[in-house]
């Protein structure tokens, strides 16, 4: 019997061994090369979606963490409350429609002006491009999501720079001071 390489479980990155670990009771793959822990995948399917409040840190999230640019988070959140109020949006949505547009499309954020004006532009667009991708990925969007969840969990690493020892500076006058004696 040919012996099988390692495969890596979609979920949490830890390594399969065909060889050794029986299929159906230690891993999975329910589609074609996509290996999964049998636990790992049992978690996934029955944890819950994202609540419309935990979209609204993903969208912060991806701005600062994905995209690493400046905005103006005051004019965000006007924004943001006004499609969800007067154009009957979701975070969610939005969230999506800023991915779309930023990393799909590749969008320009410095016309922006440090705020998510582009969203009602592409809402639409991005609902039926994600819907599509869905439909052929199986289950992409909730992927993103348990990424960013994750992401969010492990929290931000705060770096500490150590702070650089001034040089001892040299007084000249005094060098001048011991050539005049």
């Amino acid at each position: 019997m040919a012996k099988l390489p390692l495969v890596e479980c979609r979920i949490c990155k830890g390594k399969i061994d065909r060889n050794l670990e029986k299929e159906g009771v230690d891993w999975i793959m329910p589609s074609k090369n996509w290996f999964y822990h049998k636990k790992c995948y049992n978690d996934w399917k029955n944890s819950e979606p994202a609540t419309d409040e935990e979209y609204k840190h993903f969208i912060y999230d991806f701005l600062a963490r994905d995209l690493k640019v400046k905005y103006d988070y005051h004019m965000i959140e006007a924004q943001r409350k006004g499609y969800l109020k007067e154009k009957k949006m979701t975070n969610k949505g939005i969230f999506f429609s800023l991915k779309y547009f930023y990393e799909i499309k590749n969008g320009d954020w410095s016309k922006g002006h440090g705020g998510i004006g582009i969203i009602p532009f592409v809402y639409n667009e991005a609902c039926a491009y994600w819907v599509a991708r869905d439909k052929e990925s199986r289950g992409i969007c909730a992927q993103i999501e348990r990424q960013y969840k994750q992401a969010t969990e492990r929290g931000q690493k705060v770096v500490h720079q150590k702070k650089k020892s001034k040089k001892k500076q040299i007084d000249l006058s005094l060098i001048e001071e011991m050539e005049d004696e």
